[in-house]
Order: structure tokens, then sequence, then C-alpha cells
């Protein structure tokens, strides 16, 4: 089932998504702008909403779409987190201008796991919504067209 909503694959487009979006934030050096971590949102939701839009097409039930769309939030949040710890860990950059004052964390595993936290919860948030959408949301089957 996952197989045909693309959910993993739609996970990785959020991780790559918001590893590119970082990646050009650092090198503006926008880091510290608050504001613009928001967007984020926006991959989240791009990523969900292609999943949940498979499943509309396949007619699968609630649950399986609910699965479907947890999982690629899942897979794009928690790549996510590995990321930013492991760019934490090689780069070591001024953890201030990633939130640390917002976030106490005693080290890059901890912050990286807080953000993980995180970004799933809100996730999900993204998930039950798109859900609602998708709900009564008939899509034609590519085969049909």
């Amino acid at each position: 089932m996952l197989r045909q909503t693309n959910a993993i694959a739609n996970g990785l487009l959020i991780f790559i998504l918001i590893g590119g979006y970082f990646t050009l934030l650092e090198a503006l050096g926008l880091t510290d702008n608050i504001y613009l971590r928001f967007i984020n949102f926006l991959f989240v939701l791009i990523g969900v909403n292609n999943t949940l839009k498979a499943t509309a097409r396949k007619t699968e039930s609630y649950v399986q779409r609910l699965v479907a769309g947890v999982t690629t939030a899942f897979t794009g949040i928690l790549l996510s987190a590995l990321g930013l710890f492991i760019y934490l860990s090689v780069f070591e950059p001024e953890l201030s201008a990633y939130g640390m004052t917002l976030i106490p964390a005693e080290s890059n595993l901890t912050f990286a796991a807080v953000i993980f936290v995180e970004g799933f919860t809100s996730s999900l948030m993204v998930v039950f919504i798109m859900l609602q959408y998708w709900k009564n949301v008939k899509v034609p089957s590519l085969s049909s067209q």
C-alpha cells in the first residue's frame, strides 16, 4: 500500500526541500530570522498532499490514508532531524542562531531530538487537516484517463 502511494518518496521529497531551503538560508545568512523557518510547513504540506492525493486515486480507506500520511511525515521529519544532527556535529556552527535560546538543549543530539518531536507533532496536524480535505474528494484514476 505504501509503495502505491509513494509515501516514502514523498517523505524524501520533504527532506530534500527542507534541507535545500535551510542550506539556502545558511548561505544567505538568514538562519536567525525565525519567520523564514515557518516556510518548511509548506514543504510538509506538499509531501503529505501528494501522498493523500495518490491514496484518493486508489480509494483507500481512511485508516490506510492516515498510515500513508503519517509515514510520509515521519520519513521527512526523521531524515531532516538526522540531517540537522549530522550538520551540527560536523560543522559545529554557533547554536544561538538556530534557536538554542528557545530550545534548552545540552547537546546537538538533544537539539535534533527536540526538533524532531516538534516537527513530527506539527506534521501530524497537517496530516489530519489534509485527511479532512481529501476525505470526500474523488480523483479520477490515471488508468481511466
